[in-house]
């Protein structure tokens, strides 16, 4: 019963801490420096944190080194009289405009799809018509072949030529927030639009998709969220602690045992409360919550950079930041060093007989 009680009122008391922690506005740098303190204090043993990390990540390419050409087409007299009958000449007129010649990215591509769905349409009409014109039917087939083709790369810089992606992998951005702001919701929702036009545009008749009419709103939305250098940002402060505590808790042991009797002692209960409390009561929600958000993050990415034509600065950059297959990739840096912090405190736990009945750990 007292054992009961006690524990009752370790952990009222530690969802007080957190709370008054939230309040006085800490994040996930004290908690983590927190964190790997106790372990820290506990076994005696250095373990130093550094969370000036924003100079590790990796840059995002240049904009000139994210972009893709496309083909300008420019029309001779017969060209534009074959587009004329297609009912083209307008939009050439609107892309040739002061305007459409700053056009953003995102834009691009609307006049670029509706364009190629207008020559498509045209060009199936043609075909089938009582008495096509030859020639003017292989002017409208040379164009649709080119815009066709190119489809994949107009998509390409609508999506990672753009500032709103750009500000998506900054440097500068704060880490995710200890508690979910919906701003990762909103952020991977805009980018799964993103992901299933391009998804859409491999198909062979492709419907002219809706998201056209309201193109700016997910732009508007990643440009506003910024989750992307967020989960950067956190990706990395959590592989720094989680590796530098496995350092502490191996070397520890190496020393010295914890537990050299292979019994507890009262060092080590106090390391297991700082593991319940502090790692799995705090750590470890919000690394689920990295880890998971993240995951679609990066899939979503992976995706669009298998499907579309990457620029080779944005295949180096998929290397050294998403690359499963990159052992010194940020993604698989942070899940060996969660899988190496998992195992050190295990072997803590296990020669102290103090093993919980449940890991508390995120899914690969």
């Amino acid at each position: 019963m007292w054992k009961a009680k006690r524990h009752i009122a370790e952990s009222l008391l530690t969802a007080a801490l957190l709370l008054l922690a939230g309040c006085d506005g800490s994040g996930p740098e004290e908690m983590l420096d927190d964190y790997a303190s106790r372990v820290s204090n506990t076994l005696d043993e250095p373990i130093e944190t550094d969370f000036d990390v924003a100079g590790r990540l990796p840059l995002f390419p240049a904009r000139r080194e994210r972009s893709l050409p496309l083909t300008d087409l420019r029309q001779g007299l017969v060209e534009v009289l074959a587009l004329r009958h297609c009912d083209l000449l307008h939009l050439i007129a609107e892309r040739n405009s002061s305007l459409g010649k700053v056009m953003a990215p995102s834009q691009q591509l609307v006049y670029e799809m509706r364009f190629l769905a207008r020559l498509r349409d045209c060009r199936r009409d043609l075909d089938s018509a009582p008495s096509p014109d030859p020639d003017l039917l292989a002017q409208v087939n040379a164009i649709y072949s080119v815009k066709s083709r190119e489809l994949p790369v107009a998509i390409w810089n609508a999506v990672y030529a753009s500032s709103e992606m750009e500000v998506n992998f900054s440097r500068g951005d704060p880490p995710m927030p200890l508690e979910p702001d919906g701003s990762a919701l909103a952020a991977l929702s805009s980018l799964e639009q993103l992901t299933d036009l391009a998804a859409l545009a491999q198909l062979p008749d492709w419907p002219l998709p809706a998201l056209l009419d309201v193109i700016e709103q997910p732009y508007q939305t990643l440009n506003r969220n910024r989750f992307g250098s967020q989960w950067l940002k956190s990706l990395l402060l959590l592989t720094e602690t989680l590796e530098r505590t496995a350092r502490g808790l191996e070397s520890r042991e190496r020393r010295y045992p914890l537990c050299p009797q292979y019994r507890p002692t009262p060092d080590a209960r106090i390391l297991l409360n700082v593991f319940t409390q502090y790692y799995a009561g705090a750590v470890q929600p919000y690394l689920a919550r990295v880890h998971r958000d993240g995951s679609r993050w990066r899939d979503l990415h992976l995706t669009l950079m298998h499907q579309l034509p990457a620029t080779e600065a944005m295949q180096q950059y998929r290397w050294q930041v998403f690359a499963g297959e990159n052992p010194d990739s940020l993604w698989q840096r942070y899940i060996l060093a969660r899988d190496h912090h998992t195992s050190a405190w295990q072997a803590v736990l296990r020669r102290c007989g103090l093993m919980p009945g449940v890991e508390n750990t995120a899914d690969s």
